[in-house]
């Protein structure tokens, strides 16, 4: 029992931790400005100090050139498919008119046969 006092007496006159927060923040700052610092260096090495916005313009305007082209060869397809169309409309009519020329020759002839033929 003798032990018990003892402890409580240690621990009533034992001096407490102080916790000091006027010196931590400022080690806090000095690491977070160096830290966002070091990476605005990084990264401007990396991007090649500003040529990579260059680079994305150029992308964005050759997107817009790709459009342009696009666009252009969408227009002559449908063109080549028109014309695709009616080249295939004049090749019908032509064979009609090849058979059509063919039955009036036949015709010609049989009454060349049965007239005679003319003098040229």
């Amino acid at each position: 029992m003798n032990n018990i006092p003892r402890k409580r007496s240690n621990s009533l006159t034992r001096k407490k931790a102080k916790v000091r927060m006027d010196y931590l923040w400022p080690k806090y700052l000095l690491v977070f400005l160096l830290t966002i610092t070091l990476s605005i260096i990084f990264f401007y090495k990396v991007y090649d100090g500003g040529q990579i916005t260059g680079f994305l313009l150029r992308i964005v305007e050759l997107e817009s050139i790709n459009k342009e082209y696009d666009k252009n060869i969408l227009e002559k397809s449908l063109e080549i498919q028109m014309r695709s169309i009616s080249y295939d409309k004049l090749a019908q009519e032509l064979v009609v008119v090849k058979q059509q020329n063919i039955e009036l020759k036949e015709d010609v002839l049989f009454f060349e046969k049965i007239v005679g033929k003319r003098p040229k």
